[in-house]
């Protein structure tokens, strides 16, 4: 399966998941007064996070193309598989940090550095190369 097609595919799953957790959320905590602010903070931003690595992937799904190269293509290939990473860290840390701790804890702090991670090898892999001016013209 295509590079391409296969982030397309796991961000559709993923925003999939997004919808799921919301409607969990929704039906496990029907009287969101009663639930405490700083909680109610965390699941809200962890359900967030998974919405945002889901549209990095759908993004890389139609555009994604790649290099030439085997150093560019080295860069995108870890770069997908630390966003591919973080994915299952953001649906782990929303479970893990809503509903088993109620607090936080580093499971999701690594998922966002992981996407951060992805997005910057992919940046990398994309700046064009410098070549200097050939000397006597073009």
């Amino acid at each position: 399966m295509p590079i391409r097609r296969l982030h397309l595919i796991l961000g559709l799953l993923l925003f999939a998941v997004f919808v799921i957790t919301g409607s969990y959320m929704r039906a496990d905590f029907p009287d969101k007064d009663l639930i405490p602010p700083d909680l109610r903070i965390l699941m809200r931003s962890r359900h967030l996070y998974i919405f945002f690595d889901s549209m990095v992937l759908i993004a890389l799904g139609l555009y994604f193309e790649l290099k030439g190269g085997f150093v560019r293509r080295t860069l995108q290939m870890a770069g997908s598989s630390f966003l591919l990473l973080s994915a299952v860290m953001l649906v782990w840390a929303w479970y893990a940090e809503s509903y088993e701790l109620q607090h936080f804890s580093s499971i999701s702090r690594y998922g966002i550095y992981s996407t951060l991670a992805g997005i910057g090898l992919h940046v990398l892999a994309g700046i064009p190369s410098f070549r200097p001016p050939r000397p006597g013209g073009a």
